[in-house]
């Protein structure tokens, strides 16, 4: 796959793509977070349960800066709520709840304007198309 960014166009069919891989949601969520933070190690930030017990520690928030845009998810009892924040200097100026669908089109949306000028961005739209 080449270096180009999707045309908006095709924005859709990108998060329709990301979308039916999510027949499982925990897995999905775990699958994203990984590739986001690999390929952006410096703007995603990943929260992981807690807890002295448990054999492994899954991903429960996952947090992108991009620019301006702060986009978060997280995942709770097997449904994700996802916020899209607008920030200046890292004060958050406006936050609005998104349903998952809208988020992950927003994250690619911000992700191919981020793209024309970021390498990091540009690796994490081909990670999360191929």
């Amino acid at each position: 796959m080449s270096d180009a960014t999707p045309p908006d166009a095709d924005l859709d069919s990108v998060v329709a793509s990301l979308h039916a891989d999510a027949s499982d949601v925990n897995v999905f969520f775990q699958v994203l977070a990984g590739k986001l933070s690999d390929s952006m190690p410096g703007a995603v930030q990943l929260e992981r349960e807690g807890g002295m017990f448990k054999k492994d520690h899954p991903v429960k928030r996952i947090t992108v800066n991009a620019g301006d845009d702060v986009l978060e998810a997280e995942l709770k009892r097997g449904s994700i709520t996802a916020l899209h924040a607008h920030a200046v200097r890292g004060i958050r100026l406006r936050t609005e709840q998104l349903g998952f669908d809208e988020w992950l089109r927003r994250l690619v949306e911000v992700l191919s304007k981020q793209s024309q000028s970021n390498a990091a961005a540009s690796a994490a739209l081909r990670s999360l198309v191929t």
